[in-house]
């Protein structure tokens, strides 16, 4: 149920970081600050899907083997 759960969250942040990835690189705005939070929020959301998807993974097999000895 939890790997469901974090697995389905870490998508929806790839999506949405993407999405925005997506729309800021097509519109970009003269403004290189805005710019550069735009681009900013959408790397941050594309990692932490990224990470969230590897940290649940690693975490969750260590406690496996701890069960099982």
């Amino acid at each position: 149920m939890k790997t469901g759960v974090v697995l389905a969250l870490s998508f929806l942040a790839l999506a949405l970081g993407g999405l925005f990835l997506v729309s800021t690189l097509s519109n970009p705005l003269l403004d290189v600050w805005i710019l550069a939070r735009d681009l900013g929020l959408s790397l941050a959301a594309v990692s932490a899907g990224v990470a969230a998807s590897l940290l649940h993974r690693k975490f969750t097999s260590d406690e496996g083997e701890a069960a099982n000895n």
